[in-house]
């Protein structure tokens, strides 16, 4: 592996997670819109996203582990190339099977690229400047994530206008489509010229198959990675909640109260909570260097008081107070991510790194799955606030196993 300055690293990974969740930004605020300008029904919006759902989760951690294996970079490229085919499929699918399966494309991309630059960078940066200032590194790819969703949310919400101006006759929200294509591209040209990587040897070592198992035993014999894993999931559980309910809510509490459009408080806070999470990513590291406080008492504290705020979420009948609450619940969230993310890549040996990024990312991933199907029970029966004080409970309880984790054994 090639080293390079820890700046050029930095600067690599600020900007292409940039790029990456910009273009996932552009799609966001139009996606169930797009499908069903494709003539997919409301049911079939949510078993289109199941298929790619599964795609992923069957996915993840044989990709992470062929990353490690392959190389990180080819990777990635090979996931930027099912992105491009999976947009350009969506230009011209119609129909539930088409769109599907260009939708199932997605989450193969999605699935290799899971970890695999990221890993990349952290390891040549470890490499070069040692772990001790990792989370500055982390700080600044969760700083990109976040403003790279919030300007691509932004520019996804103003394209569709533009487009139908330009071009009347056309879909709608094919000039979204061709927007993440045109930024593919330039995502392409600097991983390929930034990015260096040595070809791992393909004629050393175990087989894929031995390798997944090696894996595995890594997992099993780790009590700190497995803490990290039953964190993640308790994640995905809990936060499936928030981000399924949290606009439905809105709207509720706006119409008890008289107050103002619920359209604009979701524009709002959809805007607001990237930002409250980037702040919050900022102000971690600087909280972790001018104080002696270590990982995993400050991430204990941080999972609690998230957990404290979405309980006072699910309490509020206000849409202000709501709005308040719901914005500092993501501060908080944000504050845990350069942390988290430190902790976990100091406990992972280079040669598993991208595998067990990707397990940790499969975990969240069930999580959601299992919140979906758990809370739309307890939702239909007793309500969104009592599915968030669950949500809440779940989120408390997995803060405890950060001790463990920060064991690295």
């Amino acid at each position: 592996m090639r080293l390079i300055q820890p700046l050029t690293i930095r600067t690599i990974a600020a900007a292409s997670r940039f790029l990456q969740w910009s273009i996932i930004g552009l799609v966001i605020p139009v996606l169930n819109l797009l499908r069903l300008s494709k003539g997919l029904s409301l049911a079939e919006l949510g078993f289109s996203a199941a298929i790619t759902a599964g795609v992923v989760v069957a996915l993840e951690l044989p990709t992470g582990v062929l990353a490690d294996r392959i190389g990180r970079k080819r990777c990635y490229l090979a996931a930027l190339a099912f992105q491009v085919a999976a947009y350009a499929s969506l230009l011209f699918a119609s129909g539930f099977v088409a769109v599907s399966a260009a939708l199932a494309l997605y989450g193969v991309s999605r699935a290799l690229s899971s970890g695999s630059l990221e890993a990349l960078l952290i390891d040549q940066y470890i490499e070069t400047k040692g772990d001790e200032t990792l989370h500055r590194l982390m700080s600044t790819i969760n700083a990109a994530d976040t403003i790279g969703l919030a300007l691509g949310s932004i520019a996804g919400g103003f394209i569709p206008g533009l487009w139908s101006a330009l071009v009347p006759s056309a879909n709608r929200y094919h000039g979204n489509l061709l927007a993440m294509l045109a930024l593919l591209a330039v995502l392409g040209i600097l991983v390929v010229l930034a990015v260096r990587e040595e070809r791992p040897p393909m004629r050393s070592g175990p087989r894929l198959g031995a390798f997944i198992s090696e894996s595995l035993a890594f997992m099993r014999s780790s009590k700190a990675l497995l803490a990290i894993l039953i964190i993640a999931l308790a994640w995905g559980i809990a936060f499936s909640a928030i981000e399924t309910y949290w606009q439905p809510r809105v709207v509720e509490l706006a119409g008890s109260v008289g107050s103002a459009s619920p359209d604009r408080l979701n524009g709002f806070l959809s805007a607001g909570y990237f930002l409250a999470a980037l702040l919050g990513s900022l102000v971690a590291p600087l909280l972790i260097e001018k104080t002696r406080i270590g990982a995993a008492p400050l991430l204990l504290i941080l999972r609690l008081l998230t957990a404290a705020f979405i309980v006072a979420l699910a309490m509020q009948t206000r849409t202000g107070g709501f709005a308040i609450l719901y914005l500092s619940m993501f501060f908080w969230n944000g504050m845990s991510s350069p942390p988290e993310s430190t902790m976990l890549n100091r406990m992972l040996p280079s040669d598993k790194r991208a595998s067990m990024l990707s397990a940790v990312s499969l975990a969240v991933q069930l999580g959601g799955l299992l919140g979906s199907v758990a809370f739309g029970l307890v939702v239909g029966s007793f309500g969104v606030s009592a599915a968030w004080i669950i949500a809440a409970a779940v989120l408390a309880s997995s803060a405890f196993l950060y001790p463990i984790a920060a064991g690295r054994r």
